[in-house]
């Protein structure tokens, strides 16, 4: 499919919103679990370690993911439709500005509820910033692989390190007194998840158009799929809000299966 005409709106890539929700039930899966093992750690639920870590881990690699291959295709989309490269970084950089105002209220809001446990550099701070550095990352074409690979190798490495001071959070060094706060996401290494999100957008996603191979997907899905998809749509809006709906519940079906609930503990 060759670029678009000027004005013509290209449809949605119904798979991309579908994976969004995906990501949407699995980050909404594991905060529960978060809720439940801060809410009542006598029920057992370690949602630090072991398959619960795992899906904390799977859900910010799928978001991230998604930030990389979404960047590509509406920048490529953008160009197609004979934008100059500055009116897109532009665009892309107002987008990063809407992110990171979100993120900084999300900083100011968990200080005063957590204390000092608040959220210092999570997973809507990389996701803004990266969105930033994805712009200028995006003249590496397909070298933004083996780039997202050596950054995610730098971070398994900074991970069993720590430094003296904690103005380099952001980075991904970890300070020596460990306090990182909760839903800490370092941009080294998990802007490199967002680079392999970009190399994969060249391959699935060449010019802002489905691949020759992903074709078939352009036939319209029956009205349960795209229902699916609509979370997904507003994936940023409801991480923002999801806790303060999902936090009470799970300490009202705590309350009602018999645990004693702490809330002294957020």
């Amino acid at each position: 499919m060759g670029p678009a005409a000027a004005g013509v709106r290209r449809e949605r890539l119904w798979e991309v919103d579908v994976a969004r929700t995906l990501a949407i039930v699995m980050m909404v899966t594991y905060h529960a679990a978060w809720d439940v093992s801060t809410l009542a750690p006598q029920t057992g639920v370690d949602a630090f370690s072991g398959g619960w870590r795992a899906l904390q881990v799977a859900t910010g690699s799928s978001f991230l993911f998604l930030v990389g291959l979404s960047f590509s295709v509406a920048s490529d989309r953008s160009a197609g439709r004979g934008l100059a490269a500055r009116a897109i970084a532009l665009r892309r950089a107002r987008r990063a500005g809407v992110v990171l105002a979100m993120a900084l209220g999300v900083t100011v809001v968990t200080w005063f509820a957590l204390g000092d446990d608040y959220i210092r550099f999570g997973i809507l701070h990389v996701i803004g910033v990266s969105m930033l550095l994805a712009i200028p990352a995006s003249r590496l074409g397909i070298l933004t692989l083996p780039a997202g690979l050596a950054v995610i190798v730098a971070g398994l490495w900074l991970e069993g390190q720590r430094w003296g001071t904690s103005f380099l959070i952001p980075l991904g060094f970890r300070p020596e007194d460990g306090k990182l706060g909760v839903d800490y996401y370092g941009l080294i290494p998990w802007f490199g998840v967002v680079l392999i999100g970009m190399a994969a957008a060249r391959v699935l996603y060449p010019g802002g158009e489905r691949a020759s191979f992903l074709r078939g997907l352009a036939a319209a899905p029956d009205r349960l799929v795209r229902q699916l998809g609509r979370p997904g749509r507003h994936a940023l809006g409801i991480y923002v809000v999801h806790q303060l709906v999902l936090l009470p519940v799970v300490a009202g079906v705590l309350t009602l299966t018999g645990y004693d609930v702490s809330l002294t503990d957020l």
